[in-house]
């Protein structure tokens, strides 16, 4: 039981850490861009390329 549950919880945070790339895309693109004093730039930036591996998974 011990390894189904371990399997189980793998897939879920798979799915969980595919879903949401766009956010987590966007954070940390928001963060790299306010050491550049564009936060607003980077976090477009990262956000479109979570967007994509969205697609892409």
């Amino acid at each position: 039981m011990n390894r189904l549950g371990s399997i189980v919880a793998a897939i879920a945070l798979s799915v969980m850490l595919a879903a949401c790339a766009t956010a987590t895309g966007a954070a940390v693109g928001a963060g790299i861009g306010s050491l550049s004093g564009n936060a607003g730039k980077g976090a477009a930036i990262g956000g479109a390329v979570g967007a994509v591996v969205d697609i892409v998974d």
